[in-house]
């Protein structure tokens, strides 16, 4: 037994799902950077989709008062969402800026963090002297999505960094490129939580595929269904021991023939 999840920095929460497939070469295996990559480049709609709630909807606007006479705010929103998007502007300006030191995507001297100034540092084309530039905050998120997604494997090869974690307010700490690669996953985590796109659970039947995690009377689990709220998010059995999950499909096979899909009894 000689799989991914033996290295790979994801542990028990790891994607692969293939125990013949060698080590990965870094801290995280193929199947965590993939799935990482899907998840960083969302935070680019979380953080459109979070801006939303900031917009008073149509009835709210026309219909000012509700009864009773009281006037109702068209623009409640928890002081939680703001601290969010602020979060995701914070690390994602952190390693965009760390990755173009690394990778020489841009003179370090030029280039201002986000979260050191609230400026990014250019040349005036025509005067031909240093100027800057305030940084949109959702533009500073798209850029950042688009250095960083296609070079993950460099980020998370990066070594411990003293750097201030979740805002400028913060400790200063070091953190691996790997652990920034788990953070911005739990941003975007935070952020489908935020916007009402979470998961019901219900514990199911059934043993684990990949733990062998098996149920004990008396005890719920080990394996749980998600219900998805919207259409567009896939239903799935995780399990709730090692964190691995499925297709639903995959279960309903399993329920019946005893037996999961691609898993084959040893002669």
């Amino acid at each position: 037994m000689g799989g991914e999840t033996s290295t790979c920095k994801s542990g028990p929460a790891c994607k692969n799902r293939d125990p013949e497939q060698p080590p990965p070469t870094g801290p995280l295996c193929h199947a965590c950077l993939t799935a990482a990559e899907r998840d960083i480049r969302g935070l680019v709609y979380d953080y459109l989709d979070l801006a939303q709630l900031h917009e008073a909807s149509l009835s709210q606007a026309i219909n000012g008062k509700v009864s009773g006479g009281a006037v109702e705010s068209p623009t409640l929103i928890a002081d939680n969402i703001d601290e969010l998007q602020a979060e995701i502007v914070h690390a994602l300006a952190v390693w965009e800026y760390e990755l173009r030191v690394t990778c020489r995507l841009s003179d370090p001297g030029t280039f201002a963090p986000l979260w050191k100034t609230a400026v990014y540092d250019g040349i005036n084309l025509i005067k031909r002297v240093p100027v800057s530039y305030r940084a949109r905050a959702g533009k500073s998120v798209q850029r950042a999505v688009e250095v960083i997604a296609p070079r993950l494997d460099r980020l998370a090869a990066l070594p411990a960094t003293s750097v201030c974690p979740t805002g400028i307010e913060d400790q200063p700490a070091d953190m691996a490129g790997w652990e920034a690669i788990h953070q911005l996953q739990h941003l975007h985590g935070r952020a489908r939580a935020a916007l009402g796109r979470t998961t019901r659970r219900f514990w199911i039947p059934g043993e684990c595929w990949t733990c062998g995690a098996h149920p004990a009377l008396g005890v719920d689990g080990p394996l749980w269904r998600s219900e998805p709220k919207r259409a567009e998010d896939p239903m799935e059995v995780h399990c709730g021991t090692c964190g691995a999950y499925r297709p639903y499909p995959d279960y309903e096979t399993y329920m019946t023939t005893l037996l999961w899909p691609e898993l084959e009894v040893a002669a």
